[in-house]
């Protein structure tokens, strides 16, 4: 997969999980350290990624589609 199609993945996730909060999605991931400051997926990141597809087949209606 390309690294912008991981990036805009875990800026998605980044998004829903931190709603609640006041911060960009991005800074959310920087916290979280999913990507760099320069914005390049972490090997944290990856994994973030790897336990998604994990879940894609479970069945919850709280999950959305990143």
């Amino acid at each position: 997969m390309p690294a912008q199609d991981l990036l805009t993945r875990i800026l998605a996730f980044a998004a829903h999980v931190g709603r609640g909060e006041s911060q960009s999605p991005e800074a959310v991931a920087r916290r979280r350290n999913w990507i760099t400051t320069d914005g390049e997926v972490t090997a944290d990141g990856l994994s973030l990624l790897s336990a998604l597809d994990d879940q894609r087949e479970t069945r919850t209606v709280f999950r959305g589609n990143f």
